[in-house]
């Protein structure tokens, strides 16, 4: 017989006659005490140990910088670096360094200094205004100013100045320029 044939026969078998009285089945449920629940957190990694981030160009010609002090970019010619003490332009002797765009505002809360190892020229396409309570413009050597027109002072109406050779009224007090330049004046 089949194994199957032979489940069947056996079953029906214990059911007339081999099990006449079978008794109710008894509850198998378990009584267990209450436990309190024990919460288990996961593990905590430890932080790992302090090093710069770095990312770097496929080239490996340029890189960022990040630790806990600061920022730096870097690459062949030159760096940005942002820590505690401030910010860092910097630049190989060779390289030049050109800030660009509409308008640019620079308001620092005290110094501001603008040193050149060599030349400097300051440009403006229009208007040029240096003003501050006490001005002073110094040259080691000789200094020019020129212009259409050059006024010395800050009054309103200011009169044509004595060059070398130009007539001079000295017998009224105070002396009158006769003849002076119209290209500069003063007060």
């Amino acid at each position: 017989m089949t194994a199957l044939l032979w489940r069947a026969t056996t079953c029906a078998a214990l059911a007339t006659g081999g099990f006449a009285t079978l008794s109710q089945a008894q509850d198998t449920t378990l009584a267990v005490p209450e436990r309190p629940v024990l919460r288990r957190a996961l593990p905590v990694a430890s932080p790992p140990a302090p090093g710069p981030i770095v990312q770097q160009s496929p080239n490996g010609l340029y890189q960022l910088s990040i630790t806990d002090t600061g920022i730096e970019l870097r690459g062949p010619k030159g760096t940005v670096k942002i820590n505690d003490t401030g910010i860092h332009i910097g630049s190989p002797a060779a390289a030049r360094i050109t800030v660009e765009g509409i308008r640019l505002s620079l308001r620092m809360g005290e110094d501001v200094r603008l040193e050149s190892g060599t030349a400097m020229e300051i440009r403006a396409g229009s208007n040029l205004t240096i003003r501050g309570s006490a001005t002073d413009i110094m040259a080691s050597g000789p200094a020019s100013i020129t212009g259409a027109q050059v006024k010395l002072g800050g009054c309103t109406n200011p009169k044509p100045v004595a060059r070398s050779g130009d007539l001079v009224n000295t017998s009224v007090s105070p002396a009158v320029i006769v003849q002076g330049t119209q290209s500069v004046l003063g007060c």
